[in-house]
């Protein structure tokens, strides 16, 4: 009984210091992103860079794609769209975060969400500077938009 309660103190104690605590609005190469919610050692992380513009169900594939991710990134197969609160998080944090594109079109900085509206539509983040701050609904074929990955952890 004594050896038991030995082995099991031990092994809290070691799980107790090797484990990470994350802080929001910070890189963590070992995780593929900035930390943009957290509560301590899980929470969600967004890549650095963008994933491209695509419609929305090419968005769904391209933020798959491990090769549009810097070199942390990459290493993870489950990144996904976030959802609509996930990009407003991440907007909060925008100006730290930085990185975010400017396509060549009508409709500047709109990033998909994973959050649809119905049949046709999908919730999209513009973000600050353009004319577009803020959510609103997207066609979902509309092919300007752009893409960015988050994931758990």
């Amino acid at each position: 009984m004594k050896k038991l309660f030995i082995i099991l103190v031990s092994l809290l104690v070691t799980a107790s210091v090797y484990s990470q605590t994350y802080k929001v609005n910070t890189f963590y190469a070992e995780l593929g992103g900035y930390v943009i919610k957290t509560d301590g050692t899980h929470g969600v992380v967004v890549a650095m860079q963008d994933q491209g513009a695509a419609n929305w169900w090419n968005a769904k594939v391209a933020v798959n794609d491990t090769r549009s991710y810097y070199v942390n990134g990459a290493k993870f197969n489950d990144w996904r769209l976030p959802t609509k609160d996930e990009l407003k998080l991440i907007f909060l944090q925008e100006e730290s975060i930085g990185s975010f594109s400017k396509n060549a079109g009508f409709r500047d900085n709109l990033y998909w969400t994973s959050t649809e509206g119905d049949n046709d539509l999908v919730w999209v983040q513009g973000s600050k500077g353009d004319g577009y701050e803020g959510q609103l609904y997207s066609p979902k074929n509309l092919a300007m938009n752009s893409v960015r990955g988050v994931r758990n952890f």
